[in-house]
């Protein structure tokens, strides 16, 4: 072998080592965390519907973004949407205790009179969930929070609803997920003002294994199924 030919070949091998330890090293690279994304505001949308879109709370959003939980937003307007770690983050910075009872933004499309927002300036009774604190009519929240204290102790099993929206709602946020369905984009929903969650009366559970514990213990607390077609939806009968 000349040495011509061989001061090439190692030179190509050289590359080669080099190129594979770059590629290597692109893969190993750890990847960028998520960050928070832009959202312009589309026709009647709310701070409330979008944060519950992206299954955050409004207060998370709002705090984020630098504003109240009952800022009005308008067609056109950007607010970034934060993950999970950046909106707890802010709620921090600002000095909110996650969970502490939350006033929801509601859509204000509709022309009907709101009904009160969740709070306790409205004698609502409130449930544990993964989102914080929700609302029950006061006997319901009572009812519901002694059945599952007796599903954790007769079968480990936590029994909480499946979303923001999953135990009391307003008239307008029923109206806005009742024109979800209609347009195919969601769960079934009753039309608003003939929901027994405007009432505060029933909780959408979040796994039939917690239907299956309330089917064997909620009578004795009032709570039973009561749509055939739905394993999620329970209602308190008192």
């Amino acid at each position: 072998m000349s040495r011509a030919h061989g001061h090439r070949t190692s030179s190509a091998r050289a590359a080669g080592l080099a190129l594979v330890a770059a590629i290597a090293g692109a893969c190993l690279a750890p990847k960028p965390a998520p960050a928070a994304v832009s959202h312009v505001i589309q026709a009647g949308e709310t701070l409330w519907s979008v944060s519950a879109a992206n299954n955050l709370t409004t207060r998370t959003v709002a705090a984020f973004n630098g504003l109240s939980e009952e800022s009005q937003v308008i067609e056109g307007q950007a607010i970034q949407i934060p993950t999970v770690e950046e909106g707890a983050a802010a709620l921090a910075a600002a000095g909110i205790t996650p969970g502490a009872t939350e006033v929801a933004a509601v859509p204000t499309t509709s022309s009907a009179a709101p009904a009160p927002a969740p709070g306790s300036t409205y004698g609502l009774g409130h449930i544990p969930s993964p989102w914080g604190e929700l609302h029950l009519d006061p006997a319901a929240a009572e009812s519901w929070n002694a059945m599952r204290a007796a599903a954790l102790a007769q079968f480990g099993v936590d029994l909480h609803p499946d979303g923001l929206l999953s135990a009391y709602r307003t008239y307008e946020q029923q109206a806005y997920l009742y024109d979800l369905y209609l347009a195919g984009q969601g769960a079934p929903a009753n039309p608003p003002g003939s929901s027994t969650h405007e009432l505060g009366i029933s909780v959408d559970v979040a796994e039939p294994v917690m239907r299956d514990v309330i089917d064997q213990i909620g009578a004795a607390y009032g709570w039973a199924g009561t749509i055939p077609s739905e394993w999620w939806h329970v209602a308190y009968l008192g």
